[in-house]
């Protein structure tokens, strides 16, 4: 049985949770929409796995199922499930996932979440400790052995509809385009490692002269802001990190 599992992950959370499926195949999104990995025509289950932003779905993701699923022959594609790892807002968007498949021409057939340690900086102030998260995901972990069970044998969930569904896609899906302002700082500690061009999943932040240069494509995943060794960018109040599950190197895209 091939399973292969495309992520969108911004400090690693969702990576994690693709990880803990023993014999799938995993791929970041941005392989499937830059070319760099090509779905085989027949495959038995494709699954994706994303961090809810905005009670949503990621602009990337939104691009890989538009862009990629939906001008292929999905005819030889088979069991097709979504889960979406979250700070405790998971709102709509295992529906909207099933709307946009729905509107591409497939169909899913198990949907589920699992509650992470946040790192969404506006409305995050305390980070925890890389042993508070494994803690946190310990108390998770029955759900997801319960989750993975589901997946290998075939079950079907499928999402609850929630309310004024369509009008909530409409403001997410405004919300989560990719953006110049990210309301981050850079400070004189910066050295100029370019660890936040490596992991910045949609290529937004370039290295000119020994210093990080924002674009226009921002996704507010702040990756960059956690990951940064020398914790040179800053965000308004906000003291900590959150160093995440993963580690630095795994999160690498160039």
């Amino acid at each position: 049985m091939k399973t292969v599992i495309a992520v969108y992950t911004g400090t690693g959370n969702s990576l994690y949770i693709a990880s803990r499926f023993k014999d799938a195949e995993i791929h970041l999104v941005e392989e499937f929409l830059n070319g760099d990995y090509v779905l085989p025509e027949s495959v038995d289950s494709l699954g994706i796995i994303f961090p809810v932003y905005c009670v949503g779905i990621p602009h990337p993701v939104k691009r890989f199922i538009e862009e990629v699923l939906g001008k292929r022959d999905n005819s030889e594609l088979g069991y097709l499930f979504a889960i979406n790892t979250n700070g405790g807002m998971k709102g709509h968007a295992n529906y909207q996932m099933e709307m946009l498949l729905a509107e591409n021409g497939l169909r899913l057939a198990y949907a589920n979440s699992i509650r992470m340690p946040d790192a969404y900086l506006p409305l995050t102030r305390k980070f925890p400790s890389q042993k508070e998260a494994l803690e946190m995901m310990g108390k998770e972990e029955e759900k997801l052995a319960e989750i993975i069970n589901d997946i290998e044998t075939n079950q079907i969930k499928l999402p609850r509809k929630g309310l004024f569904p369509h009008m909530v896609r409409k403001i997410t899906e405004n919300a989560n385009r990719p953006h110049k302002k990210n309301g981050l700082t850079l400070s004189e500690s910066c050295v100029g490692c370019g660890i936040c061009e490596k992991i910045c999943p949609n290529g937004n932040i370039e290295i000119v002269e020994g210093k990080p240069i924002f674009n226009d494509k921002c996704l507010s995943c702040y990756a960059c802001y956690h990951r940064c060794p020398e914790h040179a960018l800053k965000y308004k109040n906000v003291k900590g990190q959150y160093k995440g599950l993963q580690e630095t190197s795994k999160l690498f895209r160039r």
